[in-house]
């Protein structure tokens, strides 16, 4: 414990170095360091200093704690629904919704697939609103040469296990406002200190989802498991969705960013590219076995460059797809992202959002899979088509 030692593992000279080399990469002007995708949104509201009240709009397909939070701040939300391409918010849809009493947009980017992110930049700087980019899955994704992150006042990314970085956790707000980086950096940094107690947690939790991924000990342990809870219905759920009604929390996702964590995001910074380039040659393999006979989410622009932080299909018999799938060793996931107007009882129904819940299946396209293995995956999911359909 070097770093212990020498008492950087908290504070330290990585964390600015982090933040520049974070914003020069998507470029903007200032980037910030947080606890975590969710508190950076939450800092960003608080550096706006909205008033109660104020007009949100969020897509009807995102993350839950989006809106939820928007609303525990006291603001008014309203979603606009998402389009059945990039699975983001319809510009068409926004543009119905927005007036110029809009304070906010949050435009979400899904599993690594841009939204129509100019469209939207457009749509909202007419009406003098402030867009944010919810970058959580879209770290070196693109439109038109410009990173996700570089198109809204402001933009945040999550550095959770499962993200392109992954620093056990924390974030970071890209921005476009100087000042206002600097506002969001002094609440930041009045977050509680962190402490060993933490760092063991969260070392143990990275180790323990690295080890049960590994695909040796995915296939002679967690893929009997999954096996055994699929014959008990409605076990299984848990392990299958990405999103829990229980996460809707700040709980554990706030405190203050450390150094030590910024130092891994340093560190990938440098190697991520290679990753990146490999994740989406799988994607595109995989994609291109299944595209006669499977809908994948996908962009429909030239300049549009994915990273496939998640290779998302369509299915209209969506859990009997997953089902078929897990008996032919394929793992799955879906519910990662929800109908957020359902959630949050507003009354009113969002097709798309429904739709996009509903039948959502993620496949599996990780870089550390084989060509070998994609076409392996791609031949299980055929066979699955096959058996089941696409119809509805």
């Amino acid at each position: 414990m070097t770093r212990l030692a020498q008492g950087t593992l908290w504070d330290g000279d990585e964390i600015r170095q982090f933040e520049g080399a974070f914003a020069e990469f998507i470029g903007v002007p200032d980037a910030v360091a947080i606890p975590s995708g969710r508190a950076g949104l939450r800092f960003i509201f608080e550096a706006l200093g909205l008033q109660p009240e104020s007009d949100v709009i969020c897509s009807a397909f995102a993350y839950p704690v989006v809106p939820h939070l928007a609303r525990s701040l006291g603001f008014s939300v309203r979603f606009a629904d998402c389009e059945m391409e990039t699975l983001g918010m319809d510009p068409e849809a926004l543009a119905a919704t927005i007036t110029d009493r809009t304070q906010v947009v949050i435009a979400t980017h899904l599993y690594g697939i841009p939204c129509r992110i100019r469209e939207i930049a457009e749509i909202a700087e007419a009406h003098g609103a402030t867009l944010i980019e919810d970058c959580a899955h879209c770290y070196g994704a693109s439109a038109g040469g410009r990173k996700a992150g570089a198109f809204g006042r402001f933009g945040y990314f999550s550095f959770e296990t499962s993200k392109p970085i992954n620093t056990m956790g924390g974030g970071m707000v890209t921005t476009q406002d100087p000042e206002l980086a600097e506002r969001i950096r002094e609440v930041a940094h009045k977050e509680p200190a962190k402490n060993l107690a933490w760092l063991r947690k969260r070392l143990f939790k990275t180790t323990f989802e690295t080890i049960v991924t590994n695909p040796l000990v995915f296939n002679l342990g967690v893929y009997p498991a999954l096996r055994f809870l699929q014959s008990r219905e409605g076990s299984d759920e848990r392990f299958a969705s990405g999103y829990q009604p229980d996460e809707i929390t700040m709980q554990g996702r706030m405190g203050r960013y450390t150094n030590y964590q910024a130092s891994l995001g340093l560190d990938q910074m440098q190697i991520i590219l290679p990753q990146l380039e490999r994740r989406v040659a799988n994607a595109e393999r995989l994609i291109g076995r299944l595209k006669d006979s499977v809908k994948f989410q996908s962009h429909d622009v030239a300049d549009v460059r994915s990273n496939y932080m998640l290779v998302t299909a369509l299915f209209p018999q969506m859990q009997a797809m997953a089902r078929r799938l897990l008996e032919l060793g394929v793992d799955t996931k879906h519910h990662y992202m929800r109908d957020c107007s359902a959630l949050l009882e507003d009354g009113v129904s969002f097709p798309g959002a429904a739709q996009a819940e509903r039948e959502i299946l993620h496949l599996p396209a990780y870089p550390e899979i084989s060509d070998a293995k994609i076409d392996w995956i791609a031949e299980r999911v055929q066979q699955a088509v096959d058996e089941i359909g696409t119809g509805s």
